[in-house]
Formats: structure tokens, sequence, C-alpha cells
């Protein structure tokens, strides 16, 4: 392949990294001077991309776990990291970079790991062995910090369960997934227990340790005589040690097959009950909750961990936790399980609970009876010193099993994380080996990904310490801060913010007062951390759900003028708006017609959040149908639009007509009569979940419901007038689309063209121009159901609006004129009073006729606080060159990056911003009382949203 331009060395910032592509190939360029360096874009141990991660001093670090490579020969040099990255030959020519994808760099590697040879010549002295009583992530730590140190004799690993060390972070998050491949999380290969001559002993336990006489027996009363024992033991999962506990469907995680056992259960659940609100059950709670799956969490204490954080940072936990759907109860003790009708039945201290699966994180039980039959001093945990020794000779621990060897926050104790397994086992192994060389102590780092979030803390907090908060509660990018009573930092929690945490160890250094003025912070308050009481003669999960949604949200008494926040931010919510607006009675835009004017043709859209194709077949029929196989549930239709005469999934082959039937089965019958789909398997049983479909004066519209009513009757006279004045019997034609993220609520893009209100004191380019003004001819429409709505207004003189007008509308700048006046030409083309309209289509449509520029805009939610906005702008098959560019030149002005989009974008993102950061509030539309809900002739009114929100209560089942 040879040397391939990649960028321009002017485009790389001096002494960071930039992220370039190279057929398919993600590299990352590390620019030092005018010397570049390339290596492989991705970190080799959780796949995070290095272009986001931190260069200094000739290594870069990974943004989600802060593994460390050399930039120069790609060389892993420190935990979690076991795996180098690929280095590739680069140079700079001309000004430009250049690489080499089969040439490796050129700069020579730090000395590897002990070749096998190497370390069999070391292990082959009359040393006594290293032998290390459980094969956990401590104990491969200290295997390879121990040949490092030139540690030569033999090493016997003995391990209770059938694996090579492995981490166990990945239990409680990707191991519950279907991607998850064990081998990455292997801390010690085949190929590295071979090469450090290591003797592997599965599926046993060291059960007696003789230490006058130095040695080990094993469970299989194997005897092994050693010169040193490490310890690492690590623990088991607490039981609840109730009634039930163990009943088939109650799962503890610890192991491998526990979280196979958990994945498999989760699978075929549908309500799921979590035990306890520490990390684990947090985490389990997420991937429940990424299923689709109902969680309630029962929490013992007033307030999520609140033996180890202080209540306003357990209660922003528990916030993230409830805003993506799970139910939080504290103050809860679960009294005991029984099988109930293929359910499980949990008797609580406030009323009973019914769920498919019971999955339990309430701590762990750290393994001391061994280091306690062999005489080692244990308060909790095993005592040992920073090298790892404990009070007996020859004995070393470490891991999970052991206390930290300092005291934290005033108190000796264990630190049950990836970190302290790792940076324990290698002190052990080093001194062990003879290197008892003082390493400066590092402040605890853990890490935790919930909800979409990863989750990081670095230091100690203590439960008594005030909390503060820089960036908006429970999003991306928030910092709490945990300060002592002298106004120290203790500890930093950053939520998916690598930046902070790497000032973080700054910070926890200094002995200066946090400053909040610099940081942009504000105190948390503490948080009531009694919870409502719940009746238990009202409170069954067993409960029909639409009971249990009832109950739980309830409308202010003040009426529509009132609008509480969690219609915006609640997952739950959400997902009842998918099901019951989405997905119920309702027609959603999916397409112009001109997108897919001929046989075979198709596009992919969507109806909510559900992906979704839309294809013309050969007889001419328009079909919609779900972009989800109904083998396997791969998304087939990959390609954003084409023509096909087929759909074939590229997982197992299965194949699909244009209109969503299934056709074609690879090996339906099997091979040779073996194998195959049974007998009565047919095809016709088995097609793609398919829409109900119409269209009107060239637009594609579909439905999940039976029995739609026509689309004419859907909009009613009045909409449907507005909509047939843009869409006037002349074709379409497709000019191109847009597509861009918004970070709030999808109503709220709905509210905004239902409130003209804003318009006057927001958009300079509209009112300057004379668009939308107060005083203009003007109407805020709304249909007899309160849906859909209209915001419609005709041009203005702007230089005869008076002086008392200008003041109110603050966004108004005297004087400010274009440079190309062809901008604001209107054509009047269209039968209609209005030079701008924006008709709202429930639930997914917004029609533009913003002056001669047309457009579609179709709304796909994301989540409660999140949507794709897709834009297709359209003009009409007559028109000629000039009129095209004319809307094109409009187009432009006017659209997602134009005066009006960038604005409403960004008034969108503060809204839904003052929501999370402050959650627990409400909003107030009370602009025009004479008008309660409906049709408004004036731009200052809010009845509009009024309206449209009678229509959303009526269709969640809200009182």
């Amino acid at each position: 392949m040879g040397f391939r331009k990649v960028a321009e060395l002017d485009a790389l910032r001096d002494g960071g990294v930039t992220g370039v592509e190279v057929d398919g190939v993600p590299i990352a360029l590390f620019r030092m001077g005018n010397e570049v360096h390339a290596t492989h874009g991705i970190c080799t141990h959780a796949l995070a991309f290095l272009k986001d991660g931190y260069v200094e001093d000739g290594t870069i670090e990974c943004p989600l776990h802060q593994g460390v490579f050399d930039i120069r020969t790609g060389r892993a040099l420190c935990a979690p990291l076991t795996q180098d990255l690929a280095t590739y030959a680069a140079k700079v020519e001309g000004g430009a970079v250049f690489v080499d994808l089969d040439s490796a760099s050129e700069n020579p590697s730090a000395a590897g790991p002990l070749e096998e040879v190497q370390v069999a010549e070391n292990t082959g002295g009359s040393a006594l062995p290293l032998v290390i009583a459980g094969a956990g992530q401590a104990a491969a730590a200290a295997i390879r910090a121990a040949r490092a140190a030139g540690f030569s004799a033999p090493i016997h690993l003995v391990g209770a369960e059938p694996h090579l060390p492995y981490e166990r972070p990945p239990l409680s998050k990707e191991a519950l997934g279907d991607a998850f491949d064990r081998v990455s999380a292997c801390r010690l290969p085949p190929a590295d227990v071979a090469a450090l001559g290591v003797t592997f002993h599965p599926g046993v336990r060291v059960t007696a340790v003789d230490a006058e006489a130095r040695v080990a027996t094993l469970s299989d009363n194997t005897q092994i005589p050693y010169g040193t024992l490490l310890i690492a033991t690590g623990g088991t999962a607490r039981r609840l040690g109730i009634p039930g506990d163990d009943l088939p469907g109650v799962h503890h995680l610890r192991t491998l097959e526990d979280a196979q056992s958990i994945a498999a259960s989760l699978a075929s659940a549908r309500t799921v009950a979590v035990v306890g609100g520490g990390f684990i059950g947090l985490e389990l709670a997420s991937a429940a909750r990424a299923r689709g799956l109902k969680v309630v969490l029962l929490e013992r204490e007033g307030e999520l961990m609140s033996r180890l954080l202080p209540p306003a940072l357990g209660a922003a936990f528990r916030r993230l936790a409830e805003a993506h759907g799970v139910e939080v109860r504290r103050d809860v003790a679960l009294e005991a399980i029984t099988a109930r009708d293929g359910a499980l039945a949990l008797a609580t201290t406030r009323g009973e609970i019914v769920a498919d699966t019971v999955l339990v994180g309430v701590g762990l039980v750290p393994e001391t009876d061994l280091a306690t039959l062999a005489g080692c001093e244990v308060a909790g945990g095993i005592v040992v010193d920073s090298a790892g020794r404990t009070t007996v000779e020859g004995i070393w621990a470490a891991g999970d099993c052991a206390l930290h060897h300092a005291p934290l926050n005033g108190r000796r104790g264990r630190l049950e994380s990836w970190q302290n397994a790792e940076e324990q086992g290698a002190a052990a192994g080093r001194s062990i080996a003879g290197d008892d060389t003082a390493r400066a102590d590092k402040a605890p780092w853990f890490w935790t990904d919930q909800f979409g979030l990863n989750i990081q803390m670095l230091g100690v907090p203590g439960t008594g310490d005030e909390v503060a908060l820089t960036g908006t509660d429970g999003t991306a990018g928030a910092v709490y801060r945990t300060l002592a009573e002298d106004g120290r930092v203790t500890s930093v929690i950053a939520f998916s913010d690598a930046a902070a945490i790497r000032a973080a160890r700054a910070e926890l250094a200094s002995d200066t007062p946090f400053d909040f003025a610099a940081h942009g912070a504000r105190l948390l308050a503490p948080q009531e951390t009694n919870p409502t009481p719940i009746d238990p003669e009202e409170d069954d999960m067993s409960a029909s759900p639409d009971v249990q949604f009832a109950k739980k949200y309830v409308w202010p008494q003040e009426g529509l003028s009132i609008i509480p926040d969690w219609v915006y931010t609640d997952e739950t919510v959400y997902q009842r708006e998918v099901e019951r607006i989405f997905h119920g009675r309702t027609w959603n835009f999916v397409a112009l017609e001109c997108e897919i004017e001929n046989p075979g043709d198709f596009i992919r859209s969507n109806v909510g959040p559900t992906p979704v194709v839309v294809a013309r077949a050969e007889d001419g029929t328009i079909h919609v149908f779900e972009n989800r196989c109904a083998h396997r549930a791969a998304e087939f239709c990959r390609d954003l639009s084409g023509n096909a005469k087929e759909f074939v999934c590229p997982y197992h082959q299965w194949s699909y007509d244009l209109k969503g039937n299934l056709v074609g089965v690879p090996f339906r019958r099997g091979v040779d009569g073996k194998g195959g789909m049974p007998k009565d398997f047919k095809p016709a049983d088995h097609g793609l979940k398919q829409l109900n479909v119409t269209t009107h004066r060239g637009v594609v519209f579909a439905s999940y419901a039976d029995g739609m009513e026509s689309f004419p009757e859907y909009l009613g006279p009045e909409v449907l007038r507005e909509f047939e004045a843009t869409f006037d019997g002349r074709k379409p034609k497709l000019l191109g689309h847009y597509r861009h993220s918004l970070p709030g609520n999808w109503k709220l893009y709905h509210e905004n063209l239902k409130d003209p209100y804003h318009a006057t004191l927001l958009h300079t380019f509209l009112v300057t121009f004379g668009l939308l003004v107060a005083g203009n001819k003007s109407l805020m429409l709304a249909d007899p159901s309160g849906r859909h709505g209209v915001m419609a207004s005709a041009k203005s003189d702007t230089t005869h609006i008076d002086a008392d007008k200008k003041k109110e509308m603050r966004a108004y700048k005297e004087g400010m004129t274009l440079e190309e006046p062809r901008f604001m030409d209107f054509i009047d083309e269209f039968d209609s009073p209005w030079s701008v309209t924006m008709a709202t289509i429930w639930p997914n449509l917004i029609v533009q006729r913003e002056m001669n520029t047309l457009g579609i805009r179709h709304i796909v939610p994301t989540g409660p606080n999140e949507f794709i906005m897709k834009w297709t702008m359209f003009g009409f098959e007559g028109d000629d060159e000039e009129m095209t560019r004319h809307r094109l030149r409009q187009g432009n002005l006017m659209g997602p990056a134009g005066f009006l989009g960038l604005e409403d974008n960004e008034a969108i993102k503060f809204v839904q911003d003052g929501m999370l950061g402050v959650p627990g509030g409400e909003h107030l539309v009370k602009l025009d009382p004479g008008t309660e809900a409906g049709t408004a002739d004036t731009l200052i009114s809010e009845a509009a949203i009024r309206a449209m929100y009678r229509h959303w209560r009526d269709a969640m089942g809200i009182a």
C-alpha cells in the first residue's frame, strides 16, 4: 500500500493527538514539533478512541480507564493495559503527513515480558516456589510484577474457578450483553502463563497452611512447599440470609458463570427487582433498563450508598437512575422471597413486589478464613503494610480480601476496586521478589458505567462532606467534588469527563480550599432522605401497569397552565410516549413520495425511535415495515436509501421482498435430512412487522394502529387547509437533507412552534425583517383535538413599527440589513394570506414554509433528553433553475444552521439543562388566559401549548 497522505502538518496540534481514518482503520497522530508519530487509534483495553485522550511527556492516556501508552513505541506502560498498540511508519514531507499502514514504526520498543525460555532458565534454581491462593486480578498483577522485579522461583497459581485470572468490572456491564468477549477480560492469557513460568491449579483451593513449615495444602490433598505465600482469595457475594434467597431466579454476582446466568434471566424477564442501591445494584439496574425491562430497586437505607457517599451525592445517583425509568424505593427491608405462578413474590416492610427475576447486589464478604488459619491478623480484612506483608513472616495478601495499608478518612478499610487489586497485587509481587522500594501512594480511583455514562471517582469521600457541582446534574460533563470541613477537595466524581479526573489529581494534592467561582460550581443542598410513605395496599407491582402509572404521575391541580418537569425528563414517561403516541393512534410522517419514485426505491426512516424502511414495490404500492429481522433482530437495511429487488439480512441471510414478506430462509429444510426449521414453519407467519400506510399530496405517513381515520380526518379541515396550501397539487422535488441532534425533549420542538411569543423576543432575523412581528396579521391555529397546530404570519414593513413595540421586541435591531437583498424576496406562489407558516402535525412532523423555502422537519426521539431532527428540503417539479436557487438561498438562511435554527436549538438546550440541573420543578404557561386552550389570534399566547398538553394527557392516561 505504501505511504498515504493523511493530514496537513499545520492541522495537527503540537503536543496533542488527532484522529484520522485510513481505509477504515482509525489512526492516532501525535505531533511533537515537526515530527509525527502514528499508532492505532483505539485503546487495546476498553476500545476507547485515543483521539479523546491526554498527551503528556511522550505518552497518551486513554480517556476511559487511564491506561498509558508510549506514543513512539506503542508500549503499554501501566494497568489496566496488557496489550501494546500497533504503530505505523509516519513521515512529514512538504508540510503534509504520510502514514504507511503496512510498516511498523522504526522506534525501538522497550524490552517486553520475559520470553518463555528465559523464564524457564530463571525458574530452574532450587528456590522454593511462590504459592498464590486465589486466581483473580490481584494474583495476575503480582505474577507480572514479581517476574519483572527478577523473581525466578516457580510460581503455583491456585484458583477455585476453572478460569485463568480475569477482571470483574465487566461482569455487571459488558458481560450482561450479547457482544461480550470473555477473552478481553482475561488478565493472564495462556501464552503469558507459559511465558512467565506459572503452574495453574484450576478448580481447587488452598485449604490449609503450615506457616512454620511453609507448606500449603490444596483441596485435592496436594501439598506444595513454599518459600512465599500470597493470599489473594478475594471474596464472595454477600447473601441476604432470608427465606427464599436461594430460589431459582434469585441471582448474586461474583463470577463469569453468575453473569451468564443473569444475562439469560434478563432475556426472558419483563420485571426485575434489584436488591441493593450500591454501584453493583445500579449497574445491574442499568443493564436491565437497557433491555427495556421494568426495574424496581430496593434500598435498605434512607439514601443510596449512604455508608460511602454524602447524602447529596447518593441522591444524584438516585436521580440518574430514576430519570432512566428505575423505580427506587428507600428505607425498605426485604423479609422473604417465595415462588408464585412462575414469578417471585418479595415480601418487604413496605408491601409486596412481584418480579420475574431478582438481582442481589448487597456487597462482598472477604474470604479471610485461610489467613486466620495461618495466624495472620484479620480485622474486617487481612492486615497488611504498604508492600502487602501480613503479620506472619513469609505471607503476603492483596486484593478484595486485604485492608488498605493506610487509614482512609481516619479508619482502616478495604478498597473493592479494579485499581486496588492491580496496585496491591503489584506491590506484593515486587516485595516478594525483594524490591521494597517505596512508591508514591496514588489516590484511590474507581469507575462505574451506568445509563450510558462512564462515571469515574478519584479520592475518598466522607459521608459528612459537602458536595459541589459543576455542570448539569446527572448528565455527561457533570463534575461533583466532595469537600472536607476546611474546604479541601476529598474526592472528584466525573460523569463522562476524563479531563476532570486528570485535573482532580492536582486538586486532591492541594491544601487550599476549593474555589467555587473558578470552577463555576454550586453547593448541593443536603437532600431529604426520608421517602414518601407508600401504602402497601395500593402498591403491588403485580397491579396493572396503567394503574401504577396513573398513581405515580399526577398532573398539578392548577391544570393546563402548569407543566411538571417529569413530562420532559422521565424515562418511564418517554417509554409510554413511544407505546401510546408514536406506536399508538397517530399518523407518523416517514417520507416524501419523490424519495421513492421508482419500483425498488427505498429509504430508511423512523416512527418515533423505531427504525423502519419505506419501500415502493414492483406494483407501485408503498410499504413501511420495521427494520428488524424476524430471525435474530438484526437491522437488515443499512443503507440510507437505494434501489433493491429484495432485502437480505447480513447476519443469517434471511430475505424479504419489498412489502416486508419473508421469502427466503437459508437451509430451511436442513442438510441431509438433519437440522433446519420445523415442518410446520410457515414463512408467511414470520414476515417483518408491517405498518399501515397512507399518502396525501406526495407525503407518506405510517401508523401502527389499525382502523385509523383518513389523513384529512386526522388533520381536521382547518389544519388540512394550511397543509394543502403548501402541498398544493404540484409534485414535490427533492433538494436535499440536513440532520442534527438536539439535547432536549422532543415535545419542546412542538412547543417552540406553538409559541409565537418567543419569536418576537428571541429571533432578531424574524423581527427585524418583518416576518414575525407583534401586531402583524397572524394566527396561532390549533385543531379541535389540540394535537396539531399552525403558526402563521404575514410579512410586514418594519419601517412602520412604532417605537413602543420596538422596545418590547428586544430582538429588533434598528438598521440591520442583508448584503444580499434577494434573500428576502417573496414570490407569491401559494393560495394563502401568509408568508410564513409552520405546521406541527402530531406527533413527528413540522411542515416549514418560510417565504419560498420549503422543508419537512422529521422528529426522531432517542430518549427523554435528546432527539434527532431530519430536514428534507424540497421544491416542485415545475420550478425553473432560478426558483430552485432562490429556495436553496432562503433554505440556507432559515435552515438548521441559519438565523432561526441555531437560536431555537440553543434555547431548547437551555430549557432541558435547567430541568436536569434543578429537577422537580414546573413550567408556567399562562399567557392569553382568555383562551383556555386552542386557537389564538395573537402572537402573545400560549393557548396552543395548553391545547397540546390537554391531548397529550388524554393519550397518556394522566388525569
